[in-house]
């Protein structure tokens, strides 16, 4: 069996998989049922100075597998955490990380404090309604590091464009980054009583789940490019490849919420077994050789037209590649066989949604 073992701010986990802050994770009972439910770390509830006054309702479906939430952080007051959750969450002997938030001020006055408990192993800082501007996230990010003696990571936002100019301004003041927040706001509503589905401010709610996990991906993998610090990913995590990819991508271990949240706590032993099962499939001993290999280096695909071609040993002639081609360019044989006719533009979409994997299109430098 491959080694799933990761080593983040010097603590050994026994897999890269662990709650993402949010609802999954409100308190030390969940915690433990995650821990039971084969997390390799835990990661507690945002906590800010005062609770949260949050609206009700405040989770809804978006699609199949994606959320929207107006959740906010937790509603608990932070003495509770102080007092209890925290020591409680610690008695599993997994890491734990603190997620705590926002402004310059609420850190210094957190950061400490949280510390004092002997039982948060890292903090997590979310920024997430500071804005774009990069400005008071170094304040903030400073502010804390000053007070504080505990690893610091940077939740970022997927509203801040320039990465580069991120991690320059944010390396010296922390030791990791936590990539991505859920996207928003967005919105949706009932038309028939046109009424908003959560209880926010215009029914403005945040995006998560399996919508945003290429944006994740990108974020991730711009992070790796230019700090050589760990990095957890989140965003859209609901399955092994998932995870994989993510690594893949410069992540040192991973973040699940909105799985979570449907599946309930068992969700990332099953996300690490699949991948372990991934791993062996493809001849990986340890979870650590995949980690980065794609923000290693990979080669552009070609922009010649490659035609996909057909193995007929794995294709079951289900027609949903010929349903798929917008340009009408596969059709059936008489044996009802797909064939790619001249027409075809050598997009790569009926390759990608090929339930067998029998279409393959040539990739070359």
């Amino acid at each position: 069996m491959p080694d799933l073992s990761v080593k983040l701010f010097g603590h050994t986990l026994s897999n890269p998989i662990m709650p993402a802050a949010g609802p999954n994770c409100r308190d030390a009972a969940m915690l433990k049922r995650a821990a039971a439910g084969g997390a390799g770390a835990l990661v507690m509830k945002t906590v800010s100075v005062n609770p949260a006054q949050v609206p009700f309702p405040n989770i809804i479906a978006a699609g199949r597998h994606s959320l929207l939430n107006a959740e906010l952080w937790s509603e608990i007051p932070v003495e509770r955490y102080l007092e209890h959750e925290y020591a409680a969450a610690k008695e599993t002997g997994l890491m734990l990380i603190a997620s705590l938030g926002y402004t310059a001020t609420e850190l210094a006055a957190l950061g400490p404090r949280i510390e004092a408990t002997g039982c948060v192993d890292a903090l997590e800082c979310s920024v997430h309604y500071l804005g774009q501007n990069l400005a008071p996230v170094v304040e903030a990010m400073s502010a804390l590091r000053a007070v504080v003696s505990l690893p610091i990571m940077v939740k970022v936002s997927p509203a801040i464009a320039d990465i580069a100019a991120l991690v320059e301004a944010l390396d010296e003041h922390v030791d990791g980054y936590a990539a991505i927040n859920s996207l928003g706001p967005c919105l949706d509503f009932d038309p028939v009583t046109v009424h908003p589905k959560l209880g926010s401010e215009h029914g403005y709610g945040w995006l998560s789940g399996d919508a945003v996990l290429p944006l994740a991906l990108r974020v991730v993998h711009q992070l790796a490019l230019h700090t050589r610090k760990p990095i957890l990913g989140v965003g859209g995590v609901s399955a092994g490849v998932d995870a994989v990819k993510m690594l893949m991508a410069g992540a040192t271990a991973v973040q699940v919420c909105s799985a979570a949240i449907r599946e309930g706590q068992g969700v990332y032993g099953r996300i690490a077994g699949e991948m372990d099962t991934w791993l062996a499939d493809n001849s990986y001993a340890a979870v650590r050789d995949i980690i980065g290999l794609y923000a290693r280096g990979n080669q552009p695909l070609t922009r010649e037209l490659r035609r996909p071609e057909l193995d007929r040993k794995l294709c079951s002639r289900c027609g949903i590649c010929v349903k798929a081609c917008i340009h009408n360019a596969v059709e059936t044989d008489a044996d009802n066989w797909p064939v790619h006719t001249t027409r075809c533009l050598g997009c790569g979409y009926c390759v990608s949604v090929c339930p067998k994997g029998a279409l393959r299109q040539e990739r070359c430098p």
